[in-house]
């Protein structure tokens, strides 16, 4: 009986234990929905499945927090904060897996526009009050651009246990007035200048990871630009800055703005106090100026005890002068508490400013294929000891298998490395990182994969417009071609009437005959393929030229053009301005059918060569050097167009038909280029100086070929301009008419006006432009002279069918015969050297039809009407 009792006693005990316990999940589940407003889950099983969304649905003018709570997952979104929300609050649920990323970089054309720093960052916020936890932010960019991770661009946001990704310039503050920002238990990392702007910030306890270069050398962590009068800048609390896997040695900042051309010069401010560094990441000299216009009396550099992860002190003897090695009792201001006195940036949400043990958190996990084995290696984000890494491997992207692992021995190992044998020739492997502690919570990375299937890739996928005429072939056009891990050869095939070239037109392959590459180590080197179309007869031919292999996906770069039976036309220089020297078109390219002219500003000034010396007004290499201002400013508030083309801000060029002459225009080329930043450039002309016509250029040719629509130079799809200090010539062909061109009466004018615009808002940026050439066809008769002083032109028999005679009377010296079609276009030209001697018209290039001829010299033009049977 007492074990009856006992044994229904205890149950009914652990009943009553389970409804507690019930009862408290309950309550658990009701507090963490009152935590957070709205739940953002990429899977559908929150109240929205992306972030913006939920921004957008946040109330406005908040004076409490509002919070979004964030489910694990990758939110490939560009997110703006408006400034009309204030007090927004996100909050990941784990700061190794909520990743919000996008891939803009300042080079990214967006409507054929450059965007620009600003412009790139994958997470920008305007409001003031927000705040960030347990977030990665990501601008997955990669390198050669600046590629903005996160913008604050306003007053007291607070991160807490965020990482910030990115390479050149990962995380830029600012915002109007004094703005103040917080960052606590933060990851940032970059590899130049990336943690940038001009508001005040205090970092607490964030490691600070300045990532290898691809290239050896020197590169920058900070680059504040403090304005005038703040009293602090970036304030770095026992920061850990580790070293990185390669050769890059970094300073600790660099003074922006506080340069040649700036106006006024910033007055820089960051200090680190008990930063633990790396033994070989920091440039003995630990700062450094930006160029020689730095002011280094109003920069304030300074460290505090700074010391290797050893435990030895840094030995900073080789410091720069002008940087200063702080005492105890200059500390005391640098203290968030008396920084932030006003501002309660602690209560935003519990435990700001708490310390908690880090998360797990890989980043950076890569493998390179290298040319015997794949090296797989990253760095944890916060280190940590007695971390295992396991590296998996799977062949078709489902099983993975461990294949290494590794322990961290101690908590200052930042860097982790592995090694793989390569897959062989068509093969692929899959790698996932497996991170993990007993008591934490495991990381399983993302895939990173190495490839040895067949590949093929050209830089093409479309050439321009092939055009072939009455005799030999069309123009030669080019695309780089090139494949890896081919087991078998690569075939490439024209398509009917178009020829192709593996070796600069020594030999040619049709669409019955295709050229066949073989492999050297399964591999293709980079082949420029050259094309034309030699068609039989006339007519439209199009199709793809096809790249082919076993199994590789097959790459097709597309191919149109147009055979006729009428001769090419001819198109001559008319006039050049080289920009070099002065202002004046060249007397010796200039066409006698056209009159001298110079080129007008715009609301555009040459520069003042004083800002920047190596490029002054007018440089032999450069061209011209011009701006908004003369010290090389663009942005509004300096007067100038700011990011986008505008109609107020060109340079304009013109072109006179002379009397008695008609000129058509069928192309504008140009070397245009812009000095220590981006820009844009667009072209458009009229025959009414822009009072009742205004025309487009239709596209043409650039550095990289055939531009794309998206950026053919009008003004709607402007160019992007290239930053000379590390582009190639920038040199640009663009069509008026599709290259069938404009044709001018005599005494009329063409306008072309050139527009310029620029995102950066320093100064010493100057628009780079030379060697502006119009060309087509000069002295277009249109009306007929039967003699004139005693000279006549006859022309016998008319009409004729292979050949004619042309005899010249009264010609004193020699002359030129010129054949026209009925477009006014130049087919044929030729000198009469003996006036006095009949010459004989070759005709049977012609295609039956009306032509006009016309001869000419220092004596008088002639014309004379021909019918070609």
């Amino acid at each position: 009986m007492s074990n009856f009792f006992s044994t229904r006693l205890s149950w009914r005990g652990s009943v009553g234990r389970f409804w507690m316990l019930l009862g408290f999940i309950v309550l658990a589940a009701a507090g963490r929905a009152a935590a957070y407003d709205v739940t953002v889950a990429a899977d559908g099983t929150g109240n929205f499945t992306t972030v913006q969304a939920a921004i957008n649905a946040a109330p406005t003018a908040r004076t409490t927090v509002y919070t979004i709570f964030i489910k694990n997952g990758r939110y490939r979104e560009k997110i703006n904060i408006p400034a009309t929300k204030p007090f927004l609050q996100l909050v990941g649920e784990s700061v190794a897996n909520t990743i919000l990323t996008y891939d803009d970089g300042a080079s990214t054309l967006v409507g054929g526009v450059a965007l620009g720093t600003q412009n790139s960052a994958s997470f920008s916020v305007s409001a003031t009050d927000f705040s960030a936890l347990n977030i990665t932010f990501e601008n997955a960019f990669g390198d050669g651009s600046q590629a903005v991770a996160v913008l604050v661009n306003a007053d007291r946001a607070v991160f807490k246990n965020c990482r910030f990704l990115g390479n050149q310039d990962t995380l830029y503050v600012k915002g109007s007035g004094t703005p103040q920002h917080y960052f606590r238990d933060c990851y940032i990392d970059g590899n130049v200048d990336f943690i940038f702007g001009s508001s005040v910030d205090i970092f607490d306890n964030c490691v600070i990871y300045a990532k290898s270069r691809a290239t050896n050398g020197a590169s920058y962590i900070t680059a504040a630009n403090t304005p005038p009068g703040q009293a602090f800048g970036f304030i770095f609390h026992n920061a850990k800055i580790p070293s990185n896997t390669g050769a890059t040695l970094y300073y600790l900042g660099r003074p922006w703005q506080n340069s040649t051309g700036s106006v006024p010069l910033t007055q820089n401010k960051v200090v680190f106090i008990k930063p633990v560094m790396g033994s070989n990441q920091i440039q003995p000299a630990g700062w450094t100026i930006w160029d020689a216009g730095t002011d280094t009396n109003i920069i304030t550099y300074g460290e505090f005890r700074p010391r290797y992860f050893a435990g030895r002190n840094v030995n900073t003897s080789q410091r720069v002068s002008w940087s200063r090695q702080l005492a105890v009792a200059d500390t005391a201001q640098y203290q968030a508490s008396s920084v932030f006195s006003a501002w309660n940036y602690c209560g935003v949400a519990a435990n700001i400013c708490t310390t908690v043990a880090p998360d797990i958190a890989v980043s950076n996990f890569r493998a390179t294929k290298g040319a015997t084995q794949t090296t797989l290696d990253w760095n944890i984000s916060w280190a940590m000891t007695g971390i295992k890494y396991d590296l998996l491997r799977s062949s078709d992207n489902v099983t993975f298998n461990q294949i290494n692992t590794v322990t961290a021995a101690n908590d200052s190992t930042y860097n982790f490395q592995m090694t793989d044998a390569l897959p062989t020739a068509g093969n692929v492997y899959y790698y996932k990182l497996v991170a993990s502690k007993a008591g934490k919570t495991t990381h399983t990375t993302a895939t990173a994969i190495v490839s040895s299937v067949a590949t093929i890739v050209t830089n093409a996928t479309a050439l321009g417009p092939f055009a072939q005429y009455q005799t030999g072939t069309s123009a030669v056009q080019t695309y780089s071609l090139s494949a890896t891990n081919l087991t078998a050869n690569l075939t490439v095939t024209p398509p009917a009437g178009y020829e192709i070239s593996p070796n600069s037109g020594t030999t040619w392959y049709g669409s019955t005959t295709p050229l066949v590459l073989t492999p050297t180590a399964n591999t293709v080197a980079a082949t420029t393929i050259s094309v034309r179309l030699n068609a039989a007869t006339a007519g439209t031919y199009a199709g793809n030229i096809t790249h082919t292999s076993t199994a590789a996906t097959p790459v097709n770069v597309a191919v149109t053009g147009t055979k006729v039976n009428t001769p090419a036309p001819i198109s001559d220089p008319l006039k050049w301005w080289s920009l070099k020297v002065s202002d004046q078109d060249s007397a010796a390219i200039r066409s006698a059918a056209t009159s001298a002219s110079v080129p007008l500003f715009k609301r555009l000034v040459l520069s003042n060569g004083t800002t920047v010396t190596a490029y002054p007004a007018r440089s032999t290499r450069y061209g011209q050097a011009f701006a908004a201002t003369a010290d090389g400013l663009w942005s509004a508030t300096a007067g100038g167009p700011g990011n986008a083309v505008d109609r107020k801000f060109y340079e304009q060029f013109t072109i006179t038909a002379g009397a008695n002459r008609a000129v058509r225009i069928d192309s504008v080329l140009l070397w245009s280029a812009f000095y220590n930043t981006t820009g844009k450039l667009a072209v458009v002309y009229s025959k009414s100086n822009f009072t009742t016509d205004s025309t487009d250029v239709t596209g043409g040719r650039g550095p990289a070929g055939v531009l794309l629509t998206t950026a053919n130079g009008a003004f709607g799809s402007p160019i992007a301009l290239a930053n000379q200090n590390t582009g190639t010539n920038q040199t640009y062909r663009f069509a008026l008419n599709n290259a069938l061109g404009t044709t001018l009466a005599a005494g009329q004018t063409l306008t072309i006006r050139v527009y310029f615009g620029c995102a950066s808002s320093s100064s010493g940026r100057y628009a780079l432009l030379k060697d502006v050439v119009l060309k087509g066809q000069a002295s277009v008769v249109t009306a007929t002279q039967s003699a004139k002083n005693g000279m006549s032109l006859n022309v016998y028999p008319n009409p004729a069918a292979a050949t004619a005679t042309v005899a010249l009377t009264g010609f004193q010296h020699a002359a030129t015969l010129t054949v026209l079609n009925a477009l006014g276009q130049v087919v044929h030209r030729q000198a009469v050297a003996t006036p006095a001697t009949p010459a004989a018209l070759d005709l049977a290039k012609l295609a039956p039809g009306v032509y006009l001829l016309r001869v000419s010299n220092a004596d008088a033009t002639l014309t004379q009407r021909l019918v070609r049977e």
